[in-house]
């Protein structure tokens, strides 16, 4: 699932930041935007989205 950064947010030992538009697993996609530190993308931010294969072990 992609979702876009609405706040700074390490992920994969790679900090992101607002405005990134990055892929998840659903779970983690689904933490990030219930913690308010993401948002599901827009179906035209995926041509910019950096995939990320592994899963969310960061915290906030």
């Amino acid at each position: 699932m992609q979702v876009e950064l609405l706040k700074p947010h390490e992920h994969a030992g790679i900090t992101r930041n607002p405005g990134e538009v990055i892929d998840l697993a659903e779970d983690s996609a689904q933490w990030l935007c219930e913690i308010g530190s993401a948002c599901p993308a827009a179906p035209d931010s995926a041509s910019s989205a950096k995939p990320s294969k592994q899963s969310n072990t960061t915290q906030e």
